[in-house]
C-alpha cells in the first residue's frame, strides 16, 4: 500500500510542479526511491522452526538469510516511541548473542499501542518454550 501511495505522490509532484523548477523532479525521484524501499520491505521473512530450534531471518530481498539458534537467544527487547504521552509505535526485537556480539533482530511492529507487540512476544515465547527454559 505504501509503495502505491509513494508512487502516486511522486506522480503528483512531478505533474504539479512546473518543469522549469527542478525541485519537482527531485521530489518525485525521492518518493520513487521511498516507494522501492517500501517494496523491498515486503520481502522480509522471519521463520521459527521449533523442531530444529532455529530462527531464520531475512530483512529484504537484497540480503542473505541469517540463522540463529534458540540457545543464542538472550531476551526480547521492546522499543516504544511516544509523542505527547501517546504511544505512536512499538517494535519488538529478539536479542541474540552470536559469537560474543549482540544482534538485534526485529520481530514485529505495532502502531498506536503495544498490545500487538506483547501478544507476539507471548506467542513466540510459547513456540520457543522459553517458560520451560527458566
Amino acid at each position: 500500500m505504501r509503495f502505491i501511495v509513494c508512487l502516486m505522490v511522486a506522480a503528483v509532484l512531478y505533474c504539479i510542479i512546473p518543469s522549469e523548477k527542478k525541485i519537482g523532479l527531485w521530489a518525485a525521484a525521492l518518493f520513487v526511491i521511498l516507494a522501492f524501499v517500501n517494496l523491498l520491505k515486503t520481502t522480509k521473512k522471519l521463520s521459527i522452526d521449533p523442531q530444529a530450534k532455529i530462527i531464520i531471518h531475512k530483512n529484504h530481498l537484497l540480503t542473505r538469510e541469517a540463522v540463529y539458534r534458540f540457545d543464542e537467544f538472550e531476551q526480547f527487547y521492546v522499543l516504544v516511541g511516544k509523542y505527547l504521552l501517546i504511544t505512536m509505535d512499538s517494535t519488538a526485537f529478539f536479542i541474540f548473542n552470536k559469537g560474543g556480539r549482540e544482534i538485534r533482530v526485529p520481530m514485529v511492529v505495532g502502531l498506536f499501542g503495544s498490545r500487538k507487540v506483547q501478544n507476539a512476544i507471548n506467542e513466540v515465547s510459547d513456540i520457543m518454550n522459553i517458560g520451560e527454559k527458566q
